[in-house]
């Protein structure tokens, strides 16, 4: 038996320590201690073998741009998970981290918002920035996104609501993550002054993000975006 399969065994003996027959309660508890010292599981380990995560790429490699930052907090805290950005050899990715299907959830939503408010922005920078230079064009670009996500931000948090378990997420956080640094994302508008079609393009991206639609899937799917 290896160290994850003895942390299964001992949740189940914890389980049965709750039973009603006292004999049987008492075993299961010895055993569940037992098998924590033979093992070297501690309290901790225990508490953040309820936590899972779950990546969703992002659509930058390094450094994500505030507005798909801001989205990713949203979710994340909508589904009461702890939220890291992580580098890699391709692209960047979000990890989701919480309780039962939280994670799995977060991320599914999270990869659906993305998709729809990228294509919403390309077609956005295709009738409105046609004559504008490339700098600008990424720039006007990310207000219309920033303000489709403070939109969405409002259906989002109504739409989950999940209770969430920090003693676990912070246990977990403590052993696996405990020297991550917060992210700067990039705002390429942080400091100019706004024009009237900067702000056309707000107006823009926030009635955009108010016709965004969550529901409730079905079978087994547990969300539905369009």
């Amino acid at each position: 038996m290896d160290k994850k399969s003895a942390i299964e065994k001992i949740k189940k003996c914890l389980a049965l320590s709750k039973s009603t027959n006292e004999n049987e309660a008492a075993a299961a508890l010895r055993q569940a201690r037992a098998l924590m010292e033979t093992f070297n599981v501690s309290d901790l380990e225990m508490l953040a073998s309820d936590v899972s995560e779950s990546s969703a790429k992002s659509g930058a490699k390094r450094t994500p741009a505030t507005w798909e930052n801001t989205l990713a907090c949203v979710v994340g805290d909508a589904f009461g998970c702890e939220l890291i950005f992580a580098t890699g050899w391709a692209s960047g990715c979000w990890c989701f981290i919480g309780c039962g299907a939280a994670p799995d959830i977060a991320q599914y939503a999270f990869t659906v918002l993305l998709r729809q408010v990228k294509k919403e922005r390309a077609a956005f920078t295709k009738s409105e920035c046609k004559r504008l230079k490339p700098a600008n064009k990424t720039r006007r670009a990310d207000l219309f996104c920033d303000a489709w996500v403070s939109a969405v931000a409002r259906q989002v948090r109504e739409f989950a609501g999940m209770p969430v378990d920090r003693a676990a997420i912070d246990a977990y956080m403590g052993q696996r993550y405990s020297n991550c640094k917060d992210l700067a994302a990039r705002d390429r508008n942080n400091g100019r002054n706004l024009r009237n079609k900067d702000f056309d393009a707000l107006d823009a991206g926030s009635r955009s993000g108010r016709n965004a639609q969550l529901n409730h899937g079905v079978s087994t799917q547990p969300l539905a975006l369009r």
